[in-house]
């Protein structure tokens, strides 16, 4: 079981100061009336509004406590982040993702129902406008994440008071739908934006293009199973108004503050306050540090080392004296892959906890906020470092969307070059990472322009002397995963809609399948009556079509 802690968020805490709990949270489907929530005349619009953004961005970072989020468990599936198992049947039980539930069943949904009509008769459009796109984004994650899941009949409770599931390719549908309403609502004349839009601030033009970004997600994650998807993608190119450049990320941006409340990057507080948690990936470390004969530019970013050299004493890490796994084949890291003090794991490595938390390597600066790696290779004592926790959740990033591109132009003949699209992706990430914390890089370490460009060379090259499409399209995915440290949702899709890129063995050599959806959260099985707990986790979602072999 993956093993966590998480700081409070700030905004939810701010929430319950301001609305006195507009969305508690509640297990039961069928409950309409929460006595401890204020009505829609009652309260702020805006209060309705910034309950919903704090919904979607706990389905993607999930709770402070203990409650994962998607992307954190998207993480372990393809290997960014280490998941301890050691099977795929035990490494999450039901009860796991049961607040990404709970955020959208007695959460979002709820708010929205309740406060779209109010809106609309104060003519707040974009604040409904907002609240569709929300909706869209975090229905398309449970489709991705669960399969079929309640949507015609949720929040109904009169009506039905266990509700059925749709089919994900029918909720997708209506998702289209509705972010076609979305974008006419933010074209209407409102009488007032909203006062506290965590996301753009209010900028209706930035919204627009990430609902045409998100109309590119979920046609790119679509293409196994409809035909017509390259003339839509192709009009959404040719109209050139989705997230391109920076500026337009899709992001949450956190503060340093440390209490009343605590609204650090949720992986902070675990990893600096009292000592490292978490585990980073042996594999995903290799692929910056050593694959490719030089050091991905971004590695002193995305990794804090708080040794320079790995132990010989096995009771600090018992793989040192032990020989690889006889089903470990020539592309798998076991143990350590050098001698510079990347401590990690290996997927699925679930042996006990050795006193190593003073060594193993940990988050760096990008994207929760933490320490550039200097090779001062200090063992972290105190929380006063770094970004402090100011760091971002990396949702939708432009990077991420010349990366979909390039897949597109490879398998579908859309628009555009999928080498150039994988260039330009590669250098958005680098850009975005490189300049993410300026006055915490020791000029010494700092990475150069030139280092970014002898990377490319390296990868272009690759890319141009490739046998095959397959190859094209496992250098492009790899780079994808490289660029997604800190989205797991993104890359838990690539890695089932494309097979690609080879990942890392589990430890053990019989984990059971691949889980191409995750068992329903215990909440929803345990209060509806007419819904059972799936099988296994090896079903797949509506736009998998099962012909890629996953491990």
């Amino acid at each position: 079981m993956k093993i966590i802690k998480r700081t409070t968020y700030s905004i939810i805490a701010i929430l319950i100061t301001f609305i006195g709990c507009i969305s508690c949270e509640s297990t039961e489907l069928e409950i309409l009336d929460n006595p401890n929530e204020v009505s829609a005349t009652e309260s702020d619009i805006d209060f309705f509004l910034n309950s919903i953004q704090v919904a979607a961005l706990t389905v993607f970072e999930g709770t402070p406590n203990n409650d994962l989020g998607l992307s954190e468990a998207g993480m372990d599936m393809s290997r960014i982040d280490h998941a301890y198992g050691p099977t795929y049947q035990n490494a999450y039980a039901p009860t796991a993702l049961n607040q990404v539930w709970r955020a959208v069943y007695s959460g979002a949904l709820p708010d929205i129902r309740t406060m779209t009509p109010v809106a609309e008769e104060q003519e707040l459009y974009t604040h409904v406008a907002i609240a569709k796109t929300l909706e869209v984004y975090m229905m398309v994650a449970m489709v991705d994440f669960f399969g079929d899941v309640p949507y015609s009949e949720a929040t109904q409770g009169t009506e039905f008071p266990n509700p059925n599931v749709d089919s994900g390719e029918t909720i997708y549908d209506a998702m289209f739908h509705l972010l076609e309403e979305a974008e006419a609502d933010f074209n209407r004349s409102e009488v007032n934006l909203p006062s506290n839009d965590l996301f753009y601030g209010g900028d209706e033009s930035k919204w627009i293009k990430f609902i045409n970004t998100l109309r590119l997600k979920m046609l790119i994650q679509t293409r196994l199973v409809d035909s017509s998807v390259a003339s839509k993608i192709n009009a959404i190119i040719a109209e050139g108004n989705y997230i391109a450049s920076a500026e337009d990320d899709f992001q949450m941006q956190w503060s340093s503050t440390d209490n009343n409340p605590d609204s650090r990057h949720p992986d902070f507080g675990v990893n600096f306050d009292n000592g490292t948690s978490d585990y980073m990936s042996t594999s995903f470390m290799y692929w910056l540090v050593a694959e490719k004969g030089m050091k991905d530019p971004r590695t002193r970013y995305y990794f804090y080392r708080q040794t320079g050299v790995n132990t010989t004493d096995p009771n600090e890490q018992s793989c040192v004296t032990q020989f690889p796994p006889a089903h470990f084949g020539p592309q798998d890291i076991f143990c350590n892959f050098s001698n510079e003090g990347y401590w990690g794991r290996v997927h699925f490595d679930a042996n006990g906890i050795p006193p190593d938390r003073g060594l193993r390597t940990t988050f760096g600066v990008y994207p929760v906020g933490g320490l550039f790696d200097d090779d001062s290779f200090s063992t972290i004592t105190s929380r006063n470092i770094g970004l402090q926790g100011a760091g971002i959740s990396p949702i939708l990033l432009s990077s991420y969307v010349d990366f979909m591109l390039a897949e597109s132009a490879l398998t579908l003949n859309t628009s555009g070059s999928a080498r150039a699209y994988l260039e330009r992706g590669i250098r958005k990430s680098m850009d975005k990472v490189l300049n993410f914390a300026p006055d915490l890089i020791d000029p010494n370490f700092v990475a150069t322009s030139s280092d970014v460009d002898d990377y490319l060379a390296i990868v272009l090259d690759q890319f141009d002397n490739a046998a095959s499409n397959e190859d094209k399209l496992e250098i492009i995915v790899k780079e994808y995963m490289i660029a997604l440290f800190g989205n797991g949702i993104e890359a838990y899709n690539a890695y089932r809609r494309t097979g690609k890129p080879y990942l890392q063995q589990a430890l053990i050599a019989d984990p059971g399948p691949f889980m191409r959806s995750f068992f329903y959260p215990q909440v929803f099985v345990d209060q509806n009556s007419v819904v059972d707990q799936k099988a296994d986790q090896s079903i797949p979602v509506f736009w998998d079509n099962g012909s890629a072999n996953l491990n």
